[in-house]
């Protein structure tokens, strides 16, 4: 009985001040911060503690008191998992995107944003084009099921769909399910079921297995499924790695869409998630590239950016180092008939010399910002202005303050990709420093277009 007392995890009584990045909640325990799950600022939480550490503890909140009027119920029992802001009103999300944004912002790299701008649209689920389910025994069956992990852990939680989800995806990925579940498939053969949809509804699906010998003839391509495929899980492991499937049916590509261009891309490329938003966000940077101007897109992906702009713009480079979507990208200047524009499969850190002094740079990169080269780069050759989007606030706020010794922020906006979950991404354009002060009422004029921020 001892040792079951002292195994079981310890439960504290935690007032929430406010959300921090990330998403949990903040409060302290005997002077100790305290980062939990499921709660709101003002509410008195108890809290279950998760992790245990020398400095902070984390958990997920087991009983409220004190309850935040902001406070809903949430629409699915696994929602920690996948949206653990499904807890508060939409209103109550988007003011604490701005505030935690603008809190990062300041602290990481000293940006004063009074008043800040987040973009947003109704569609609170559904609007996922990308699903990554888990598999695990369901323990009341016997059967698989789709699975996510527990928040903070290894251990998975069986569910049966997810809002977040586009509605095909979900059909499909319960289609796939049953087959499984109708050849008795070992769970231990399998890693990952990957979903990608596009607009128009169809679905292509890419079953990850541990066992390179693993088939399930069942799965039938149609009207909704265009393409599926199985791919052993060592293909997977590191990024970025070739697709190479051991079985394929049907399309190996996705096609899209976005701004009166079409893209092709595969069922394992970086693509954006919520298209609406993004449409949202390439209208604005539209507004910041000139007519005729000459860019270099870095962290081009499959070409996204850089070619909704090839119709305005003199010329442009979309440096990707991922191969596959660097070759999507080729393929995507191609199609929309582009001969201004050129895709190359190399790592921006080794593109420095496209980095000049008359070119507008456009900056996309993964969560862990700029490679410091790039920023020395600019640094050196004062490229006139860097339009920057990002999916992590705290890396760009750390980049800006690399660059603020050379350049000013002239606008900034924040956009609610994912909604009902804590991530943020925001755009920053930036002005040369000597150009600013020389010229500032052109970039003034400039942004009118839209954003409440303006730089002083």
């Amino acid at each position: 009985m001892t040792r079951e007392m002292s195994s079981s995890p310890p439960e504290i009584t935690v007032e929430i001040i406010k959300l921090v990045n990330g998403g949990q909640g903040l409060g302290f325990h005997k002077g100790k911060p305290v980062f939990a799950w499921n709660v709101l600022p003002g509410e008195t939480a108890v809290v279950k503690v998760t992790k245990k550490k020398t400095n902070y503890l984390e958990g997920i909140a087991v009983g409220i008191r004190d309850v935040s009027p902001e406070r809903i119920d949430p629409e699915e029992d696994h929602f920690i998992s996948c949206s653990p802001w499904q807890n508060m009103t939409f209103d109550h999300e988007n003011h604490w995107k701005r505030e935690i944004a603008k809190e990062t912002f300041k602290r990481m790299g000293g940006i004063e944003l009074p008043d800040l701008e987040i973009i947003y649209d109704q569609a609170l689920f559904g609007y996922r084009n990308k699903t990554e389910y888990s598999f695990c025994v369901n323990e009341n069956s016997r059967t698989i099921s789709l699975a996510f992990h527990r928040r903070g852990t290894t251990d998975l939680l069986p569910i049966d769909k997810c809002l977040l989800a586009k509605e095909n995806t979900n059909k499909v990925a319960l289609h796939i399910l049953d087959q499984l579940n109708e050849v008795k498939a070992p769970a231990g053969d399998l890693k990952s079921l990957i979903l990608r949809e596009n607009r128009q509804g169809l679905v292509v699906a890419v079953l990850t297995v541990k066992n390179k010998h693993f088939q399930l003839p069942g799965v039938v391509c149609d009207d909704i499924l265009t393409g599926f495929h199985i791919c052993p899980a060592d293909h997977l492991k590191r990024a970025p790695e070739p697709f190479k499937p051991k079985y394929s049916q049907g399309s190996n590509f996705i096609t899209e869409e976005i701004a009166g261009k079409s893209f092709t891309y595969g069922p394992l490329s970086f693509f954006q998630v919520n298209l609406d938003i993004f449409e949202k966000a390439l209208s604005k940077i539209s507004a910041f590239v000139e007519n005729d101007a000459e860019i270099v897109d870095f962290y081009s992906g499959v070409g996204a950016i850089g070619i909704t702009l090839g119709d305005k713009v003199k010329s442009g480079l979309l440096v990707e180092s991922d191969k596959a979507a660097s070759g999507f990208a080729g393929e995507n200047i191609h199609i929309n008939g582009l001969k201004n524009l050129t895709a190359r499969a190399s790592s921006s850190e080794t593109m420095l010399s496209e980095i000049k002094k008359d070119r507008m740079i456009i900056f996309d990169p993964p969560r862990a910002g700029l490679h410091p080269r790039v920023v020395g780069k600019v640094l050196e050759v004062l490229p006139r202005r860097i339009i920057y989007l990002s999916c992590d606030t705290a890396t760009q706020a750390r980049d800006l303050k690399m660059l603020e010794q050379k350049y000013k922020p002239t606008f900034c906006e924040l956009y609610n990709f994912f909604p009902r979950t804590p991530h943020i991404e925001s755009l920053v354009v930036l002005e040369r420093a000597a150009k600013y002060n020389r010229s500032g009422s052109n970039s003034i004029k400039a942004l009118k277009a839209g954003g409440k921020y303006r730089a002083k």
